[in-house]
């Protein structure tokens, strides 16, 4: 895909490879144009003996590109923001975080100027998207950004049915959440005993970090082009919101969100 000139690109690589891009706003607000909010995605494919490829279909490269997608089209679109976006893609999810621990320990702006993260990863969209887990919902207003957007699009939101996998601390965006900044993150949601949850768990068991996530699965394109229309309604919307988001009151993480 071809990167837009205005979107500043920068790479480090220690064993860790991360790269970064910079969306500046097309309707700056002096009080909002230092505050940046954030769209990460994991990028990586791992491979065993033999020809066992870890292609990572849906684990994350879908997501890569969404977020590749959607810097595009807001570059050749000209949509009007208020805030400038911060693109990033980081690797290492798996052995711990790493790529994106990196980036929240050597941010390429100041922490201060992070004030969100719209984190893309575990959404498989092998059904209809009728239900949206939301992670870290309550935990600061950004959930009330996701509830007012899912509206629009008749998505039910709901909290982490099954807090007990513990997806809260194992994908990037608890990376950000560690040094104060307020994040999110999505999955193709279920009622208890639905069809539905029959689809996830078999996908879980057959194809989770296994070389059968390959693009030659079975999966939802109206599902997927909902979350993704959703997911850019959502990053304008966090963009433009009059303040930036904020710590629920009791969140466990709002003793380290220095410089709100």
């Amino acid at each position: 895909m071809r990167v837009p000139k205005t979107l500043l690109l920068c790479s480090a690589a220690a064993r860790v490879a991360r790269s970064a891009a910079f969306l500046p706003p097309t309707r700056p607000c002096r009080a909002r144009q230092n505050q940046r909010p954030l769209v990460v995605v994991h990028a990586g494919a791992r491979q065993r003996q033999g020809d066992g490829i870890y292609n990572g279909a849906f684990d994350d490269a879908a997501y890569v590109a969404l977020l590749m997608d959607l810097a595009q089209s807001l570059h050749d679109s000209g949509t009007k923001l208020k805030r400038s976006l911060l693109f990033c893609v980081v690797t290492g999810e798996e052995k711990g975080l790493l790529g994106s621990r990196y980036f929240a320990a050597h941010p390429t702006v100041p922490k201060q100027h992070l004030v969100a993260d719209l984190n893309l990863d575990q959404l498989r969209p092998i059904f209809p998207l009728k239900t949206l887990t939301v992670l870290a919902l309550h935990e600061s207003s950004l959930g009330l950004a996701v509830q007012s957007v899912g509206s629009r699009f008749g998505i039910r939101v709901q909290e982490d049915p099954e807090p007990e996998r513990n997806l809260l601390r194992r994908s990037d965006h608890f990376s950000f959440m560690q040094i104060g900044v307020p994040a999110v993150n999505f999955v193709f949601g279920y009622q208890k005993g639905s069809p539905e949850e029959k689809i996830y768990r078999t996908w879980y068991a057959e194809r989770y970090h296994g070389p059968t996530d390959e693009l030659q699965q079975l999966w939802n394109p109206q599902g997927a082009a909902k979350f993704n229309r959703f997911h850019a309604a959502l990053v304008s919307a966090v963009a433009d919101q009059p303040n930036r988001p904020r710590w629920s009151p009791g969140s466990q993480f709002a003793e380290s969100n220095t410089g709100q």
